[in-house]
């Protein structure tokens, strides 16, 4: 017997007066053991059961028994779990799209291995067979679908899997009774004369889905049917509702193809990371055939990207789209070698796709994909491969700041703004500008030019603030060891002179704002209102240096009316 035959129910019911629910269907003993123990902790007065079902391909069902209960209430053959009901009552319903989603999923590893879609196997009587002939895979696949919907219903997964297998057995003898009766549909010289031969059928739909499944049935792989496909599409019937109806039906086919991983693998060609597997989905999302993102794909990359251009598969163009959403939400890498490349690829493509978002592209999806990924770069491990190579302070700085260029999300703005926060305050950082080389004046430029990088960004309004008086007090401890403004304010110049030196500290951003600007204007404020200026704007050329100064106050907040709340305000915005 094969392991994956056998699977374990953990059943909960709370209180005495609560029905029995199905907690977790798990394929490992083990796992189902401790889920059972973490209940019972989490429910002490409750009851907790473990059941082990096995299955018996004989009377295509499950035979269980308890192996785990604890707790006041037993569970009693008395006790009659719900009706168990499914979407789909006839084989028909198992073509609508749902249902076909369900079997992709369901059936993903022979699907992957035979190398067809749902909808081919659901109109090809000898893939109907191959299947109804395997082993267990259609045992399996019927066997995951009834515990998936008994984890949401009070119904038993054994009632499911008795639902189901009859569905699907009626679906299998519907098949083989239409193959009997003949009921493949009519064949011209080419794909446009046999479709033009369904369009007045009643059953045309179906009959079209038919013929397409025969055409693809000599196709050695996926990528070779889209191609085959497209092939198709280029040969639509003249009739408009003859083409309207193949056109339909090529369009699906082929979207149900993309969405495997080995349909699109073959479509897109080797790609060298998955930034270059998006970077050409998007080129055929676009629907740029001529896209240098393009050039090196197969040539059926860019028959797709064509026939998106003219609008005429919505069916496959919606399906690319959620493949973008699919790529961009994974946890892979765009670029495993660069954090920095990766960063501006996610930019480019983040500007690239919401231009041509559309309704199977929400923008809001998109700046969600975007923000998860950008989140994930900002993983301690990430930052420090980022700053590899950026030997100074100053130089990983700029590239924590490069980095926000690129972040989507405010939550993972605000996370950057913390390692921008902590490589200012650093111990190291702090030395480096305080004993570094260069004079002093250079490095409050640097540290000048920093604050203002910090105040452009997005940074939220609160991170921005402590990202400025971060800087801030970096120039403060330049200034404190330095003594630049003594040296200014107790220079020989003349009083006016020596004022106007250091307003122009301020105005031509080489002090910080905040506290360093502050200081420096109030020390000018004193020299102008002393006897000494006074005496000097009376003298010969006075008046000029005075009108001067009264200038660079005018560019400069009055720190006579500007309180230092108010100062911390203005940083701030």
């Amino acid at each position: 017997m094969a392991h994956e035959d056998v699977h374990y129910e953990v059943f909960l019911k709370k209180n005495a007066k609560s029905d029995w629910t199905l907690v977790e269907a798990l394929p490992d003993r083990n796992v189902a053991l401790a889920l059972a123990n973490k209940l019972h902790a989490n429910h002490s007065s409750g009851s907790i059961r473990v059941v082990r079902e096995v299955w018996e391909a004989e009377s295509s069902g499950f035979r269980g028994g308890a192996i785990f209960e604890v707790g006041p209430e037993k569970f009693t053959g008395d006790e009659k779990p719900a009706e168990a009901t499914i979407p789909c009552l006839t084989p028909d319903d198992l073509s609508g799209p749902a249902a076909r989603d369900t079997v992709r999923r369901a059936l993903s590893g022979w699907l992957e291995r035979s190398q067809v879609c749902p909808m081919e196997l659901l109109n090809r009587p000898d893939l109907i067979e191959q299947l109804d002939g395997s082993d267990t895979d259609l045992q399996h696949a019927i066997q995951k679908v009834a515990i998936a919907r008994a984890q949401n219903s009070d119904a038993s997964v054994h009632a499911y899997v008795r639902l189901i297998t009859e569905l699907v057995q009626r679906g299998i003898e519907q098949s083989r009774k239409e193959a009997k009766a003949g009921g493949k549909p009519p064949r011209g010289k080419s794909f446009s004369e046999s479709a033009s031969l369904l369009a007045s059928k009643s059953t045309s739909e179906k009959q079209m889905r038919r013929l397409i499944a025969d055409e693809l049935s000599q196709a050695y792989d996926m990528g070779e049917k889209v191609r085959r496909l497209l092939d198709m599409h280029d040969d639509l019937p003249q009739s408009e509702e003859a083409r309207a109806l193949a056109a339909k039906q090529t369009d699906a086919f082929i979207a149900e193809i993309l969405s495997f991983d080995s349909a699109l693998r073959r479509v897109l060609g080797d790609t060298v990371d998955l930034g270059d597997e998006v970077l050409r989905l998007t080129g055929i999302y676009e629907g740029a055939p001529d896209s240098p993102d393009l050039s090196r794909a197969p040539e059926t990359a860019r028959r797709l990207a064509s026939q998106i251009k003219a609008a005429s598969l919505p069916a496959a163009h919606n399906e690319l789209a959620q493949q973008i959403l699919e790529k961009l939400r994974a946890p892979k890498r765009f670029r495993p070698r660069s954090v920095m490349a990766e960063i501006e690829l996610a930019r480019k493509l983040a500007q690239r796709l919401i231009v041509s978002a559309g309704q199977n592209l929400n923008p809001e999806a998109l700046v969600e994909a975007f923000t998860h990924r950008s989140a994930r770069l900002l993983q301690p491990d990430a930052i420090e491969e980022a700053l590899s190579g950026a030997h100074t302070p100053v130089d990983q700085i700029e590239r924590l700041f490069s980095m926000e260029d690129h972040l989507v999300g405010e939550e993972n703005k605000k996370k950057l703004a913390g390692y921008i926060r902590a490589k200012a305050t650093a111990n190291t950082t702090v030395s480096y500008f305080v004993r570094g080389s260069g004079q002093p004046l250079e490095r409050l430029s640097r540290v000048t030019g920093l604050q203002a990088r910090a105040k452009k960004g997005g940074f939220p309004k609160a991170d921005k603030k402590e990202l400025v008086d971060a800087f801030d007090n970096l120039g403060l401890a330049i200034l404190d060891a330095t003594k630049v403004m003594d040296r200014v304010a107790g220079s020989q110049a003349p009083v006016l002179d020596r004022a106007a030196a250091l307003l122009k500290l301020s105005t031509t951003g080489v002090l910080p704002e905040g506290r360093c600007r502050t200081d420096a204007q109030l020390r000018a404020v004193r020299m102008m209102e002393s006897d000494e200026a006074r005496v000097a704007a009376a003298s010969p050329g006075g008046e000029q240096k005075m009108l001067a100064v009264q200038q660079l106050f005018a560019e400069l907040a009055p720190p006579e009316t500007q309180t230092p709340a108010e100062g911390d305000t203005d940083t701030a915005a």
